[in-house]
C-alpha cells in the first residue's frame, strides 16, 4: 500500500492533489529528484556538538522551475529547504527525514498546529530527504519579515558556552509573554505536543515571529519538529518552562525535569491563558495517543524507527498524564 509523500493519505503514489496544491501551487512534481545531495552547492553543514540535533543535520536550498525541483542557481528562487539524513554515526540516521515528516504531519493533522508545508522526496540515488516549503517567502518569492526568539529576546552567548544560550538564556515563559493571546494558546499546544513526541530541540532559534500581511509579528508556523530521541540522548524538552529556570540553573543540558500536565496548566495561567481553554487542550492530548500511534504506522519510518517512536510516545504520555 502506497501513502502520499505529503499527508500520508492511503493509496497515493507520490503526492496527492491537495499536497501538490500546498507544496507546489498545483504543479505535478515527482517525489523522485534528478540530483543527489552532493550536487547542491549552497548547503549549510553544521558541526556536531553532541547536545542536540542542532548543528548535526545539514540542510540546503533548492528552487522549482515549473514541474521540476532543481538545485539552486542564480536564476531560480530558493523556495524550498531540503535535508538529507543525519550523520551516519547517529542512531537510526536513515530515518531522520521520515521522522521529521511524520512529526510535522502529526502536528498539523491531529492537533491543528500550524506547520511549514512539507513532504518526503528521494534523491537520484534513492536516499530519502525531507523537503519543506519556506514560509518566509510569499507566492511571488518576496521576503517576509521573520525574527527568531534569540533576536526577539536579545539572547547573547556566554564565552565558550557552545551554543547553550539558545536553551538556557530564557524560558518558555519568557517566550509566551511576548505573544498575543491567540498565539499564547497555540504556544501551549505546541509545547505539550513537543513533550509527547520527544522533541528536545525546541530552543530559541526554533521559535519565531513572522510578519503578517497587515504587518503584525505573529507566531510563525512550527518548523524543525522531530522526535530527537530516535537519534540522540535528549531531554524530554529543550528549555525550562518557568522563569525560575528550575531545570538548568547550572547551564547544562544534563539536568532533566519530568513535567506533568499540571505544569503546562501553570505555565498557561502565568501567561494569561484561561483555565477552560487549558482543560480543553489537556483533553485533546489525553485522548490522542491511539491516533498518534496509528499515524506512526502509516509513516515512512523503518520498523525499528516506528517501534522507537511509539515507545517514546507511550512513555511520555504516561509521564505527562499519570499522577
Amino acid at each position: 500500500m502506497a501513502n502520499c509523500y505529503g499527508c500520508l493519505k492511503d493509496n497515493i503514489h507520490g503526492f496527492c492533489s491537495s499536497c501538490e496544491n500546498k507544496l507546489f501551487d498545483r504543479s505535478k512534481v515527482s517525489n523522485q529528484l534528478e540530483f543527489n545531495w552532493d550536487d547542491i552547492q549552497d548547503r549549510i553543514m553544521g558541526q556536531p556538538e553532541g547536545f542536540s540535533i542542532s548543528g548535526v543535520q545539514p540542510k540546503g536550498f533548492i528552487g522549482r522551475d515549473k514541474n521540476n525541483l532543481l538545485a539552486p542557481n542564480r536564476n531560480i528562487e530558493s523556495m524550498y529547504i531540503i535535508k538529507p539524513f543525519l550523520d551516519t554515526r547517529r542512531r537510526l540516521y536513515n530515518d531522520s527525514p521520515a521522522n521529521e515528516h511524520l512529526t510535522m504531519t502529526m502536528a498539523d493533522q491531529l492537533f491543528k498546529i500550524s506547520t511549514a508545508k512539507c513532504g518526503l522526496v528521494k534523491f537520484a540515488n534513492g536516499e530519502p530527504a525531507y523537503l519543506t516549503r519556506r514560509f518566509d517567502r510569499d507566492k511571488e518569492g518576496n521576503v517576509l519579515g521573520q525574527a527568531d526568539f534569540v533576536s526577539v529576546l536579545n539572547a547573547t552567548p556566554d564565552t565558550n558556552d557552545h551554543g547553550l544560550y539558545k536553551y538556557n538564556s530564557f524560558t518558555y515563559e519568557d517566550v509566551g509573554n511576548r505573544l498575543n493571546p491567540t498565539d499564547q494558546i497555540n504556544f501551549i499546544r505546541i509545547l505539550v505536543f513537543n513533550y509527547l513526541t520527544g522533541n528536545g530541540d525546541v530552543h530559541l532559534k526554533n521559535l519565531s515571529l513572522l510578519e503578517s500581511p497587515d504587518g503584525d509579528m505573529l507566531l510563525s508556523p512550527s518548523y524543525d519538529l522531530m522526535n530527537t530521541k530516535l537519534h540522540i540522548n535528549d531531554p524530554k524538552i529543550a528549555m525550562n518552562l518557568f522563569k525560575e529556570m528550575e531545570r538548568t540553573q547550572q547551564k547544562l543540558l544534563t539536568a532533566t525535569y519530568d513535567y506533568k500536565i499540571g505544569d503546562f496548566h501553570k505555565l498557561g495561567k502565568r501567561i494569561g491563558v484561561r483555565d477552560r481553554i487549558l482543560k480543553t487542550i489537556e483533553e485533546e492530548f489525553r485522548v490522542a495517543k491511539a491516533n498518534m500511534l496509528l499515524l506512526v504506522d502509516k509513516s515512512f519510518l523503518s520498523d525499528a524507527g516506528k517501534l522507537k517512536y511509539k515507545e517514546v510516545v507511550e512513555q511520555h504520555h504516561v509521564q505527562l498524564f499519570n499522577t
